[in-house]
């Protein structure tokens, strides 16, 4: 190639890069100029809805655009995922997800999108613990010990939100671990799976703590244990923790993040960040989603990747461990 080709081709090459740099910021400075779709991949009433909704409602404050929460649920949340990874990759459609994106790829074979290729982390929202509670007439124990007895004497079943989430595969870990027989009942949400432990159907829900704070209280189930972390918690503290309990090793909490599709532009993303920060730091909201039984904890998309492929290499050796799989 001549010199003036090399020339004129470096400078093509520049004014590209530079209008694609331009397009971008423009988009940047352009965006939010429509409603925002905040898709969760699970059905209204349960754990997703206590932190997904109040988060949206201050996060259209923040962009000054509506944010609406959009609920597709099936498939252990994989139907509302692979939404999202079709979806435009221009920030109008958003994606709250929990660990179940580190537990699908593991269990599902014809999974139709990679977590880590097909979105692009925008931050950690919270995290909240899960526990056991029993039908208090189909199930005798009234605490982890006697639970633990009752289900090595005989098989109980547990409703969680769906296949292939943490409950699921906790409940998997538990009883491998345990010694214990359990028979795993999936349902297309929490809600579900609460109101069948509530009239019968199922022994016991393995749920996240907000979800189950109102039934138990009511007395329509019986609190067992709490899972997640060494502290008991604040809306159950009469429940003792796993650890308490003497199971150690196996210790899982529930994470939220936020979510885009891959190739969304750079400025976008950090918008969609600098503004869920912003929103994740509001006392109010903090103290709001305390009560209800959620810590906030806003990071950088590095961290909430690393939490991603941390989980995908933990649940991977559980689904090994417990020769549990899906088609």
């Amino acid at each position: 190639m001549k010199p003036f080709d090399i020339l004129r081709a470096t400078a093509l090459t520049t004014l590209v890069v530079a209008g694609l740099t331009t397009v971008s910021t423009v988009m940047a400075q352009a965006y939010p100029s429509r409603t925002i779709k905040l898709v969760v991949p699970f059905p209204p009433g349960g754990g997703f809805d206590g932190i997904a909704r109040p988060f949206a409602e201050r996060l259209s404050a923040a962009l000054g655009q509506s944010v609406i929460v959009e609920n597709r649920a099936g498939a252990g949340g994989n139907i509302g995922t692979e939404f999202v990874t079709r979806a435009p990759a221009d920030g109008y459609t958003l994606l709250f997800a929990n660990d179940y994106l580190g537990t699908n790829p593991n269990l599902y074979k014809a999974i139709k999108y990679d977590p880590v290729r097909d979105l692009a982390p925008i931050s950690l929202v919270g995290s909240t613990q899960m526990a056991i509670a029993v039908n208090p007439t189909r199930v005798k124990a009234t605490d982890a010990k006697s639970l633990l007895a009752e289900s090595q004497r005989r098989t109980l079943q547990y409703g969680t939100p769906g296949v292939g989430t943490s409950p699921h595969l906790f409940g998997e870990l538990y009883a491998f671990t345990t010694g214990t027989k359990l028979s795993h009942i999936p349902y297309r949400g929490t809600g579900p799976a609460i109101n069948d432990t509530i009239g019968g159907q199922v022994d016991m829900a393995l749920v996240t703590v907000p979800s189950l704070v109102q039934h138990i209280r009511a007395g329509k189930l019986r609190g067992i244990m709490v899972i997640g972390g060494n502290n008991r918690s604040s809306l159950l503290p009469e429940l003792p923790t796993l650890a308490e309990n003497g199971v150690q090793g196996i210790d899982h909490d529930v994470w939220y993040g936020l979510f885009a599709p891959t190739d969304t532009p750079p400025d976008v993303l950090r918008r969609l960040r600098e503004a869920t920060v912003s929103v994740l730091q509001q006392p109010e909201l903090i103290e709001r989603l305390r009560q209800a039984g959620y810590e906030l904890t806003p990071s950088t998309p590095e961290a909430l990747s690393n939490r991603l492929k941390t989980d995908l290499v933990k649940w991977k050796k559980v689904v090994e461990r417990t020769n549990v799989s899906l088609e």
